[in-house]
Order: C-alpha cells, then sequence, then structure tokens
C-alpha cells in the first residue's frame, strides 16, 4: 500500500511538472508582436540552452528527487531511473520549444527562474520547520517549473537581449545577498535557530524579486549588450572589492563592517562601470579582455610587495587595487575597435565578402553518393555531385 501511495505522489507530480513545461514555451509571436530588426535567427537562438538545462535539471534533481520520494535503495535501480527522466527529460524539452521563438535573452530569464524557483522549493520547508528531506525535495520539484514559467509570463512583454537578461538575473542574485546580509548586519544571533532561519529565508526570497525588478526598471531602454553586461558585473565585483580592501586598511575588527562595505561598494561600482562604458563599443571579447586585464593587473600588483617579503596586509592591498585598475584600463585601451563577438572567434573579424572559404560536402550529400555507388542505379548513369566548392 505504501508503494502505491508514493506512485500514486509521484504520477501525480509528474503530471503536473509536465502540464506546466507544455504551458512554459510560447509557440511564437506574430512578427507584428517582435520588436523590429529581429531576425529569425535570432528568434530561434536559446533552444539548445532550454534543453540541455532541462536535461541536466531532470538527472540533477528529479531523478534523485524521484528515487528518495520512491525510497529506492538499489543502485542499479536509481541509475535506470536517472536514465529514464533524463532522457524524457531532453525529449519532452525538445517537444515543448519546437516552436521556440523567444530569442536567448528570454529564453534566460526563464532559465533563471526555473533556478530560483527550485531555491524557493527548498527554502519553503523551512518556514514550516519540516525536518523532512522528502519534503524539501517535492518543493524543489514543483517550484521548479513554477518558477520558469512565472518568469516567463512576466518578460512577455518584450523582447530581451542577451545583456538585458543577464543583468537582470544577476541583479536577482545580488538581491538574494543581500537578502541574506541585511539580517546577519541586524544581528539576530540571539534568536532560536529556527526563528533566525526563517528570516534568512525570508529576506532572501524577498531579495531575489526585488533585485530582479530593481535592476530591470534601471536598465530599461537602455544600450546594454552582453559585452557590456559583463563590464557592469565587473564593476560591481570590483567596486566590493575595492570597499573590502579599503575597510581592511583600517584595521577593524569583526565581519560585519566587511560585509557593509561589500554591499556600498557594490552598487557604486556597478554605477561607475556603467558611467565609463557609456558611448563605447563593447563586444563579448572586447570585455573578456577587460576582465583578464583587471586580474593580470591585480597579479602584477601584489607580486611586487610579495618580492619584498612584507609581512603587513596593507601594501598587499594598495598594489592589488592600483595593479587592477591599471590593468582594467590598460586593457581597454589597447582594445579599442576591437570587434570580436565572442572569444576565439577570428574569422568575425574578417568582412564576409573578404574570407576564402573551403565548403566540403554535406553528410546527406555523401550518404546519397555511397547509395546511388553501391546501388549502381541504370536510370541515373549520370548524376551531377558537388564534392568542392572555393569561395572568396
Amino acid at each position: 500500500m505504501r508503494i502505491r501511495f508514493m506512485l500514486h505522489k509521484v504520477v501525480s507530480l509528474v503530471c503536473f511538472v509536465g502540464f506546466v513545461l507544455m504551458h512554459l514555451v510560447h509557440e511564437g509571436y506574430p512578427q507584428t508582436q517582435i520588436e523590429q530588426g529581429v531576425s529569425v535567427e535570432e528568434q530561434k537562438e536559446g533552444r539548445t540552452l532550454l534543453v540541455v538545462s532541462a536535461t541536466m535539471t531532470g538527472l540533477s534533481l528529479y531523478g534523485p528527487g524521484m528515487a528518495r520520494l520512491l525510497d529506492i535503495e538499489s543502485g542499479a535501480q536509481v541509475a535506470g531511473l536517472e536514465m529514464v527522466i533524463g532522457g524524457g527529460s531532453f525529449v519532452g524539452a525538445l517537444l515543448a520549444t519546437k516552436n521556440h521563438r523567444l530569442g536567448a535573452g528570454r529564453s534566460s530569464l526563464i532559465l533563471t527562474g526555473g533556478w530560483a524557483g527550485t531555491l524557493y522549493g527548498f527554502g519553503l520547508p523551512v518556514l514550516f520547520e519540516s525536518e523532512n528531506d522528502k519534503a524539501y525535495l517535492a518543493s524543489a520539484m514543483i517550484a521548479t517549473p513554477i518558477g520558469g514559467l512565472i518568469a516567463h509570463r512576466l518578460s512577455s512583454h518584450r523582447w530581451f537581449n542577451e545583456g538585458e537578461s543577464h543583468t537582470i538575473s544577476r541583479g536577482g542574485l545580488v538581491g538574494g545577498l543581500y537578502g541574506l546580509a541585511i539580517p546577519y548586519l541586524i544581528n539576530i544571533e540571539d534568536l532560536e535557530n529556527w526563528t533566525q532561519a526563517k528570516i534568512y529565508i525570508t529576506s532572501a526570497m524577498i531579495g531575489v524579486p526585488a533585485g530582479a525588478w530593481t535592476t530591470a526598471k534601471l536598465i530599461y531602454d537602455k544600450p546594454i549588450n552582453e559585452g557590456r553586461a559583463s563590464l557592469l558585473s565587473l564593476g560591481g565585483y570590483i567596486g566590493s572589492a575595492y570597499a573590502v580592501g579599503i575597510t581592511s586598511l583600517t584595521d577593524v575588527e569583526g565581519s560585519r563592517p566587511y560585509v557593509l562595505a561589500a554591499m556600498l561598494g557594490l552598487p557604486v561600482g556597478s554605477y561607475l562601470g556603467y558611467k565609463l562604458t557609456a558611448g563605447n563599443q563593447y563586444t563579448s571579447g572586447r570585455a573578456v579582455l577587460i576582465q583578464v586585464g583587471a586580474y593580470a593587473g591585480a597579479l602584477f600588483g601584489t607580486g611586487f610587495p610579495l618580492m619584498a617579503d612584507t609581512d603587513s596586509h596593507k601594501p598587499y592591498v594598495v598594489a592589488s587595487i592600483l595593479g587592477s585598475a591599471g590593468g582594467m584600463w590598460l586593457a581597454h585601451r589597447l582594445t579599442r575597435g576591437w570587434g570580436e563577438s565572442a572569444p576565439f572567434a577570428r574569422n568575425n573579424l574578417i568582412p564576409k565578402s573578404d574570407r576564402f572559404t573551403v565548403s566540403l560536402p554535406s553528410i546527406n550529400e555523401w550518404f546519397t553518393l555511397g547509395l546511388m555507388t553501391f546501388r549502381k542505379p541504370t536510370f541515373m548513369a549520370d548524376f551531377p555531385v558537388e564534392l568542392l566548392r572555393i569561395t572568396f
């Protein structure tokens, strides 16, 4: 009776998740509802991301979750269930996205919503002081597709590019971190453990949508592509690191001043990053080089006090701050006009009219040639097959 009862629960859960996934990806929009200038190829981008993510979620969450809900202890049965759910997730995601027209940006937002749903699912049982691990797994399995569906609905009003979606996603992450940091700064250590956990979880749950919403409002109708979005994220990280480093120079004791400094430095760094990148072109490749310049500059600067073998931490902090700033400035200056759309994509630097390309037969053409050769048809003694094409 127990096995039948658990199977009934699992089947109900699978049906619910499948129902949500069937409504998760829109059939597509008429061209009049899509921003002008968006090509069909751009509309189809993002399907691979959703399919791969759905497959990984099936393997990492739903497979182990189902095994735990069913109390399966056999390693072979657990592995078999993992394979079935992983393969089923792949097929289901392919079917759900067969008419995908959401673009890579909105697809990323849907994926972020799913991840947020997973975190909410693991956090909700804490509010009820649950000590049953099955409650956490079942809650996460239910909340994951709901989070994706909510993100899908909330982003249905317009087109999102990748830079916007990644910035909004990072804003939600920052909001969640702020939600965890605020109760820590208030100092709730005198409360009971369950009460502390509830406050932290509730604050983080509020912080995630608040951070995403605030970021979406701040960057609305702003020219932020993927490269510039990466630099905004870098600015926030550098701002927090600089604030923590400067605070350490005052020899302040305790961890809370450093947390407060990081919280104050992050928005300042992001704002300065936005202002300093205005009016310039930043591709993904150029943004990567500037980020590497920051890290390389910090290493370069830290090397001098290390060679001096100083015992104080202050020279290291000052040298790393100055070195990273110099590295970013140098990389920014030396990459002006760098038109690389993605790291190591050198062909994008050459105009299409100036490229020399060699095209070989496709798999279908080789297969057709093999069949015709093997069967030796008499009604087609001569048939043309393009074996090599050279264009320049």
